[in-house]
């Protein structure tokens, strides 16, 4: 039987004409758009035409003001022509004198309209040579103009600077800063002066000793001058990279920590110093004692790396100082300080600890009120990349680059007991494991383990229809009805291959294969099979081997 057929084009012509629909109206609003701006575009040409044709009526009407009294001034030219040449002469002058300039003249009329034009566009004219010239600010310090800069701020620097100069000499300078300050154009040979080229021109105006020289300056802080910068220089690259060779290959970069700077200009002579001086200066140490409080899992070598100083150095400062150190104990340690200090890094790796918390389940594998822990936490784990910086040797701080947890925590479970069954009389007791919980909810035992007549399990005595629960969890591998004595009955298999057994039931409630909890429940007290009266028979089995249920039973102990 051949199949049926399915047209496909259906969709597909679908799709096309959504299309089609679709460039449509993007088509027609395009439309709309560009016709809506060209009527505004004729909209304004024809206001732009009407405000010509206005003006071309006014200059019109104007100039046929003139004419008329000219076509006047004409016929009394052409009456007097053939009458009188002198008459003629003065009709002629007198013509041309009021039409060029008589008050409705071609001069004074064309006055009237041109003026206005020629004012607007010098005026344009003048604005747009004003916005084209630089401004400055001129400063003139003591009648004396110094030169231009950007703002008034450079003027300031520069002041800083020169107090900077003399303090550092200690010499006594009068300095008398006044500057007035002027807004003027800025000449094509005119330069922008620097805070350290107002200073110089500063200190020129004085009457101190100066010297031209190099400034050096500590992180903008001027410390003395020098002749030669280049032997300073040298000097301290190479006392750092005598340093860098001192430490381990784990260092990422060694640099000084303040920044060093040279400026050529004027200063006092006083402070001008020779290289080694200033070599000297910028190279100075000192050795510094102060306090530390030791931290949680620190030990005597951690805590003299941290100040790059020897164990035995540390014990000396410490007499009786022990080796398991108490957190917040104080020590003293000594730190060496430098002018300049030294600063390196270094990217290590750490592993730290993440604690684990507890979680309280509720479980009926333990009786109503106990409380146990049924799986131990597991401490997690974490790395870190971590930017260590020091100064002088010394740990100054730590940056922390990037982390990852390489093992999670896990809580520990803590179980909390609801399970309540057990006897209804507190006379009942069961000194057992606990392994198994008691089956019946209530009643007593009525025949124990073995008694007078080879008993394989213990009797509970109850009401009839009472619910018995599954002692623990497992699999029910009988249910039913059992010929030999047990009656209605329930076998569960638990996981380490136990068995228990509940007999005589009034009725069953699980089924074979279905897998239970403890306390669940499975049936209810009756009197089937071989029984004189409402019970349960209850029956641990260890390789189909009846023992005693009494040895895993835990009911009203200490009760």
């Amino acid at each position: 039987m051949a199949g049926k057929r399915h047209d496909m084009t259906g969709p597909f012509i679908f799709l096309g004409r959504m299309v089609c629909l679709s460039l449509l109206a993007l088509l027609r609003i395009l439309w709309f758009f560009f016709r809506g701006i060209l009527r505004m575009f004729r909209y304004v040409l024809a206001q732009c035409g009407r405000a010509v044709r206005f003006a071309v009526r006014a200059v019109k009407h104007a100039f046929a003001e003139h004419n008329r009294p000219a076509e006047v001034l004409l016929q009394d030219v052409r009456r007097a022509r053939g009458r009188d040449r002198e008459q003629f002469r003065h009709q002629v002058l007198r013509f041309f004198g009021m039409y060029l300039f008589g008050e409705h003249g071609f001069l004074r009329t064309s006055f009237n309209y041109v003026l206005p034009v020629i004012s607007v566009v010098f005026l344009i004219g003048v604005v747009h040579y004003g916005l084209g010239m630089e401004y400055a600010l001129s400063i003139v310090c003591n009648g004396e103009e110094i030169g231009i800069v950007n703002s008034e701020s450079e003027f300031e620097q520069a002041e800083e600077e020169v107090r900077q100069r003399v303090a550092n000499a200690g010499q006594e300078v009068k300095l008398d800063f006044h500057p007035v300050y002027s807004l003027r154009i800025v000449a094509d040979d005119d330069q922008y002066l620097s805070a350290h080229t107002i200073a110089d021109r500063l200190l020129a105006g004085s009457r101190a000793e100066l010297s031209e020289a190099y400034g050096v300056y500590v992180d903008g802080e001027f410390v003395g001058a020098v002749q030669d910068t280049d032997a300073v220089s040298e000097y301290m690259d190479d006392a750092l990279n005598e340093y860098a060779r001192g430490l381990d290959s784990l260092v990422n970069e060694v640099y000084y920590a303040k920044k060093i700077t040279y400026q050529e200009g004027l200063y006092l002579a006083e402070s001008v110093k020779d290289t080694d001086e200033m070599i000297a200066f910028l190279t100075k140490e000192t050795q510094q004692e102060s306090r530390y409080a030791v931290k949680e899992n620190d030990t005597p070598q951690l805590i003299a790396a941290k100040y790059n100083m020897t164990t035995d150095a540390l014990h000396k400062l410490n007499p009786g100082m022990q080796e398991d150190l108490k957190t917040g104990t104080l020590l003293r340690v000594t730190t060496l300080s430098r002018y300049i200090p030294i600063a390196y890094t270094r990217t290590l790796t750490l592993t730290s600890y993440i604690g684990y918390g507890s979680v309280r389940v509720e479980t009926s594998a333990l009786n109503l009120g106990v409380e146990e822990v049924l799986s131990r936490g597991v401490i997690g784990e974490r790395t870190s990349e971590v930017l260590v910086t020091y100064m002088d040797g010394a740990e100054s701080s730590r940056e922390v680059l990037k982390t990852a947890v390489t093992r999670q925590p896990v809580p520990e479970q803590i179980g909390v007991g609801t399970y309540t069954a057990k006897p209804s009389s507190s006379s009942t007791v069961f000194t057992g494991t606990g392994k198994y919980g008691w089956p019946v909810n209530g009643g007593y035992v009525s025949d124990g383990f073995i008694s007078d007549r080879n008993h394989k399990g213990i009797d509970i005595a109850a009401p009839m229809g009472t619910e018995i629960y599954a002692a623990d969890g497992g699999t029910v591998v009988a249910a039913g009805w059992n010929s030999g004595g047990y009656g209605n009955y329930v076998i569960i298999e638990h996981e380490d291959g136990y068995r228990t057994l509940y007999g005589h039931c009034s009725r069953v409630v699980c089924y074979e294969g279905q897998t239970v909890k403890r306390g669940q429940l499975i049936a209810n007290v009756g009197s089937t099979g071989d029984s004189s009266g409402p019970h349960c028979h209850f029956e641990v089995r260890i390789n189909n081997i009846p023992v005693n249920p009494g040895n895993y039973l835990r009911v009203n102990v200490g009760s």
